[in-house]
């Protein structure tokens, strides 16, 4: 399958790139910063650039975006207008699939207890609002056009030892997942055919209590494997005391 993968430069697009390219498939990277021999360096806002990157495709994993809150203007390219650029040009290619990068923070709460389901729904923050709006303009093109989407509310890919340390800190492992599991999600994503339209979560196994994970196990095979820290690739050190 060829598969244009967006944003690919970044924390997740990377492990994601590799981990499709082990499984065969024919990966065209699109980032603003180099991420490989072949790969496009364009702006995600750039209409133009978008259209001929998602030439003769099969499929396209949109990550690209400004990756947590920001001041709402700044957000507007990247989330806004990139999301237009990638479904419509999409639309216009005849791809097959599209999967799109939304966020868990769509609907995390302070509480750990409320299990949430697709629908739920509760942005505290702007960048929220720019997934949750993504996930609403998906479901359009979906209908609308009769196109097969895949939205995906990632939870916290955790990046850096400070990160991890907060995650541990705010006792928020349950939104945690790990590189390999999302580089599976993705794949699943992709590769499962007779989707319409979907909002799944992509968390660890660690969110099962929070987060519907049976729906993406059954639709797409999804199998989470990595509770907090496994998959890190650093060594968290033990905690005080």
């Amino acid at each position: 399958m060829r598969v244009l993968i967006t944003g690919a430069a970044g924390a997740i697009g990377k492990p994601v790139c590799e981990f499709l390219a082990q499984r065969g498939h024919e990966v065209r990277r699109f980032d603003r910063s180099p991420s490989g021999d072949g790969a496009v360096i364009a702006d995600i806002a750039d209409t133009k650039a978008v259209f001929d990157a998602c030439a003769s495709v099969d499929a396209i994993l949109h990550l690209a975006a400004t990756p947590d809150d920001a001041p709402f203007l700044e957000l507007i390219p990247p989330n806004v207008i990139g999301v237009f650029n990638v479904l419509d040009a999409a639309r216009r290619h005849g791809v097959g699939r599209v999967v799109l990068a939304s966020s868990v923070q769509v609907s995390w709460s302070p509480g750990p207890d409320q299990k949430r389901s697709a629908a739920h729904a509760t942005p505290r923050n702007h960048y929220a609002l720019t997934k949750l709006w993504s996930e609403h303009m998906a479901e359009m093109y979906s209908r609308v056009y009769k196109m097969s989407i895949v939205a995906a509310r990632i939870g916290w890919m955790v990046r850096t030892m400070t990160e991890a340390l907060a995650m541990r800190t705010r006792s928020m492992m349950r939104n945690y997942v790990s590189r390999r599991d999302i580089s599976h999600f993705m794949a699943c994503a992709i590769e499962t055919p007779n989707l319409e339209f979907d909002v799944f979560y992509a968390i660890g196994p660690g969110g099962a209590h929070c987060y519907d994970l049976d729906s993406p196990r059954r639709a797409i095979g999804y199998e989470p494997q990595d509770h907090f820290p496994s998959g890190l690739p650093f060594a968290l050190p033990e905690e005080d005391g």
